[in-house]
């Protein structure tokens, strides 16, 4: 029986170790330094705004410009603390002029740069109801 095979109490250890570490880089990674700052808004129509934000995470990193639709009854300071809750773009770019126009309730934008994140037919909540907007969108490398 000396040889038997079992499972040794520094392995337990050592799984337990790894598991807190595992653990506690989800949570450091939660705890985002993404600092935003409101560069332009416009109005869409009279429910809808288009916020453009400018995102660093650092000293390392580029800007990004992170484009969010919001209701347009809403204060800034209520976008945001919307934006401290983690509402989500519908489009992160490199290219702060990616804004080319709003027209009839379509925003078309032009991005010469590089796009992260995009969605064509981004939602915004107004008055408890669900609206989309139509995005037209160009892009080229540079």
């Amino acid at each position: 029986m000396l040889n038997a095979q079992a499972f040794k109490k520094h392995h337990a250890l050592i799984m337990f170790i790894i598991m807190m570490i595992c653990l506690g880089a989800y949570f450091l990674s939660k705890l985002s330094p993404l600092e935003q700052s409101i560069v332009h808004e416009q109005a869409v129509n009279t429910h809808a705004t288009v916020f453009i934000t400018e995102a660093s995470a650092g000293a390392t990193t580029d800007f990004s410009y992170r484009f969010y639709l919001y209701d347009a009854s809403k204060t800034v300071e209520e976008f945001k603390k919307a934006l401290s809750n983690n509402y989500s773009p519908f489009l992160i770019t490199s290219d702060s002029k990616a804004l080319n126009k709003i027209e009839n309730g379509v925003i078309y934008l032009n991005v010469k740069g590089k796009v992260f994140s995009f969605n064509n037919l981004p939602a915004y909540k107004y008055n408890n109801s669900i609206y989309t907007i139509p995005v037209v969108i160009t892009a080229k490398p540079y």
